[in-house]
């Protein structure tokens, strides 16, 4: 099996593996089940569609002319003269009057930051919006005058989501979702192939647990759980069938004391 497509959510992964299906390719929805765990988050790469390897060329040209056509304009069709022109006048009036306020809102108004080498950029470079709220952060952590770590705020001004460089190879292969200010999920791709295959998951912001993920499949191979920061126990999957058939407990130095069939 191979990952064919990432969909932003649950409704798009069933309306695409019907799409395969009429042209006769069967597709297998894989973390559907997760993203219920994320909250009202982005799926962030949990919900993805998973076709058998001699089926992925077929698929994914099907999956590249859907976009196409999401993408194509499409004129609106003429039509008898409208109805109720002053009505339409004021709720246009008032639509643009609203989406100017937002987008002034939104709009980036000045910027700030420390240089800490002295070399004329700003190693921690704030930007802020018209009302004051902080909206973005970036910080080059080695120095090297490129940003490695990347975090975007919402209207509140809170911690919404963060990308980071954290191997300085000029890629952002983790991505963390934040909620109240507290990390939710971080996801890692740690072998540059464009799926992550680690994944992090915190209550409060403190690690809750780590998922080990198989990148052709997309589920885990490992999910480690923590408390306190300490390894307690781990469930894996021995055979890679896709079921966690083994459990590791752990102690407090991290060694295993023992080993259960998991239930």
């Amino acid at each position: 099996m191979k990952t064919l497509y990432e969909a932003s959510n649950a409704a798009e992964a069933h309306m695409l593996a019907d799409l395969l299906k009429q042209q006769g390719i069967a597709a297998e929805i894989h973390g559907e089940h997760l993203q219920g765990a994320v909250g009202g988050l982005p799926a962030l790469g949990l919900v993805r569609l998973v076709v058998d390897e001699q089926d992925f060329p077929r698929a994914r040209a099907a999956i590249d002319q859907w976009e196409s056509a999401e993408a194509a304009h499409t004129p609106a069709a003429a039509g008898p003269a409208p109805r109720y022109r002053g009505l339409k006048g004021f709720v246009l009036g008032l639509a643009l009057g609203v989406g100017g306020m937002y987008g002034a809102y939104r709009a980036p108004a000045g910027v700030d930051g420390t240089d800490y080498n002295r070399d004329g950029l700003l190693d921690e470079k704030w930007t802020y919006a018209l009302s004051g709220r902080p909206s973005m952060l970036e910080i080059d952590r080695n120095l090297d005058r490129k940003p490695d770590h990347i975090a975007h705020y919402d209207l509140r001004g809170q911690l919404q989501s963060s990308e980071s460089d954290d191997n300085f190879d000029g890629v952002f292969e983790t991505r963390s979702r934040y909620r109240d200010g507290n990390i939710v999920i971080s996801e890692a791709d740690t072998d540059g192939d464009r799926y992550p295959d680690l994944r992090s998951h915190f209550k409060d912001g403190v690690l809750e647990s780590v998922e080990y993920l198989k990148p052709s499949t997309g589920r885990p191979l490992r999910v480690e759980h923590f408390k306190l920061g300490k390894l307690t126990f781990a469930l894996v999957d021995t055979d890679e069938d896709g079921r966690l058939d083994a459990r590791l407990i752990y102690s407090p130095l991290g060694d295993v004391v023992e080993r259960q069939a998991a239930e």
